[in-house]
């Protein structure tokens, strides 16, 4: 078992080299990040709370107790208290089970490396904030390291630190994090705390542009793996910028100076990761990468570096945030531990636990007065989507587990076909309620993906941004970013019937690309529904028209489904 005790508390499990599942606890607590802080003493990482709804979501799944457990491996960022924490927390005969990973980092490359099918490859962590030491006489934290898989050892080749005290704005993720939240984009909790959310001001970067008058804020080394970054050159010039030309008027991320500055550490990010890449491709002829850590979760850069430095291949692991360290720290102790050896390739993120035929039932007959529901086999359901979507209504879909990690690849989705021109507006307003500039991705057949998009590769974890040919550019208004691009879902017959099928019989109707639009199923700062219950309620909420749960095709009692020209109007 392994878990995570920083922010985004997770809990996975491993057995024979397999990840059997993975759960967020804001999945199950329904507090979005849910860092576990107990009222007294926010802020403070020696007092938060072991994930104990996780803890008992994996065993009530595997159906086994804490004591079929070899091996239990916590972390965080930053100080790592978790072995103590952990320790503290269960009796003798569990505690005595409990390990210690000895980086942050490492326990990210474990959840990038041993799943990725890879017999050799580079392996990057890289996030905001890694492990926090004491380096002399003063304390360094972790800003990204780099690794050589081979088969089933990680050989660290590149540890970059940097002053603790400085981190905040000398650490590659943690710039983006100060950009963001200068952006306004943050996510506040009760307890004073927010967190900055990154992958907005990714979205924004494709409406700005570069400045000429603009300093480098991360500088590479020749032939080095090293990076020259100066906080305090980061910091004067943003709040130069902010000085001269902020306005104050209206939301942040509408001020042009913002947008171009959103696009600034994009571009610095990526040319910092190409350049880490291609050193490191040149020192050990390793053409293979993969990426964990927050950093992983750009998809942006993850295409950028893929292409610009010419890799084989690529694979970011699906919960590539600190969600994915519970993931990492159960792969290092069988790894480590327990010297296991088997490294089956994760196919799909599906790693939660399928709901119960009664629990479907149940919530379906709790909300009897206020939906109609129908029952329809495989196909039939495949047919009941497809018209829907090719007639521009929006549909949510549940099926099985729930997804590891941020992104819903199908099985809590919100789904739409892209080929209307107002479906982007439509969901962001009506459904999501969240910005309007904020593009939505789409999903394609493995083998059909090129066809669309300029990507060579499979992007099974909507973790790729890629180039979409630019005469689909007005055939897919909905999921064409303003850049030209989208950030793509391949799918497979094999990792995801429903999707697969559901593209090809879009495509009958309609003709066109085999593509459609999917975003996950939640409205702006709530996690992801994880209950049949919850998917009716966020249904009857919102503006989406039906409700595909599992084998339910679900509509409202006593209101008109609407037509896609009601959408627009509205």
């Amino acid at each position: 078992m392994g878990i995570n005790l920083g922010h985004d508390r997770s809990v996975s499990v491993v057995s024979d080299g397999k990840l059997l599942v993975s759960i967020e606890q804001e999945r199950l607590d329904r507090i979005k990040h849910s860092v576990g802080f107990m009222y007294q003493s926010p802020g403070e990482m020696r007092h938060i709370q072991v994930p104990g709804e996780c803890i008992r979501y994996c065993l009530d799944m595997l159906d086994v107790p804490l004591a079929a457990m070899d091996t239990i491996t916590a972390n965080m960022p930053g100080i790592d208290f978790s072995p103590e924490i952990m320790r503290g927390k269960f009796s003798r005969d569990i505690a005595c089970k409990v390990q210690t990973v000895p980086g942050h980092h490492l326990a990210h490359a474990y959840s990038a490396y041993w799943p990725s099918g890879f017999e050799e490859s580079l392996v990057l962590s890289v996030d905001a904030s890694g492990l926090t030491s004491r380096k002399g006489l003063g304390w360094e934290t972790e800003s990204y390291s780099l690794y050589a898989g081979k088969g089933t050892e990680l050989e660290l080749l590149h540890d970059e630190g940097v002053r603790a005290h400085l981190a905040q704005l000398s650490t590659l993720g943690f710039v983006y994090e100060y950009v963001s939240r200068k952006a306004g984009f943050e996510t506040k909790v009760n307890s004073g705390l927010s967190f900055p959310e990154s992958g907005k001001l990714m979205g924004l970067a494709a409406y700005g542009g570069p400045q000429p008058a603009w300093e480098q804020w991360f500088r590479p080394v020749k032939d080095s793996l090293s990076l020259e970054i100066s906080a305090y050159d980061i910091f004067l010039e943003i709040e130069a910028l902010e000085k001269k030309y902020d306005t104050g008027q209206g939301k942040p991320y509408f001020r042009p100076w913002l947008v171009d500055l959103a696009y600034k550490a994009q571009m610095e990010l990526e040319n910092a990761l190409c350049h880490i890449v291609e050193v490191a491709m040149q020192r050990t002829g390793l053409n293979r990468l993969c990426i964990a850590g927050g950093i992983g979760l750009n998809s942006v850069a993850n295409y950028k570096v893929l292409t610009q430095c010419g890799l084989d291949d690529i694979f970011i692991f699906p919960a590539a945030g600190d969600n994915g360290i519970s993931a990492g720290c159960a792969y290092w102790a069988y790894a480590t531990v327990e010297k296991g050896t088997e490294r089956p390739k994760l196919k799909a993120a599906t790693l939660g636990k399928p709901r119960s035929r009664d629990e479907i039932d149940k919530a379906v007959e709790d909300y009897e007065d206020l939906v109609v529901v129908e029952r329809h086999d495989h196909d039939g359901m495949v047919k009941k989507v497809a018209d829907a979507l090719a007639e521009g209504h929006i549909v949510a879909r549940f099926e099985g587990g729930c997804e590891s990690g941020p992104r819903a690849l199908g099985h809590r989705s919100i789904l739409a076909d892209p080929a209307f021109l107002r479906m982007k507006d439509v969901i962001n307003a009506r459904v999501k309620f969240r910005e309007a500039f904020r593009p939505f991705a789409p999903f394609v057949p493995l083998e059909r993906a090129n066809e669309v998009f300029v990507l060579e590769t499979e992007s099974p974890f909507m973790l790729l941004v890629a180039e979409i040919r630019k005469e689909f550019h007005s055939l897919l208004p909905s999921i064409t970013h303003a850049d030209g691009t989208g950030r793509v879902q391949t799918c497979t017959r094999e990792t995801n019937r429903f999707f697969y099928e559901l593209c090809h019989a879009v495509e009958d109707i309609r003709e066109g690309p085999p593509v459609l639009l999917n975003t996950s199923f939640n409205v702006a700062g709530q996690p992801i529904v994880e209950t049949p219950e919850q998917a009716i309620k966020t249904f009857l909420r919102t503006d989406i028209d039906y409700l595909a749960l599992e084998d339910c095709w679900i509509y409202r009692k006593h209101a008109p489904v609407k037509a896609y020209e009601d959408h627009v109007a509205d």
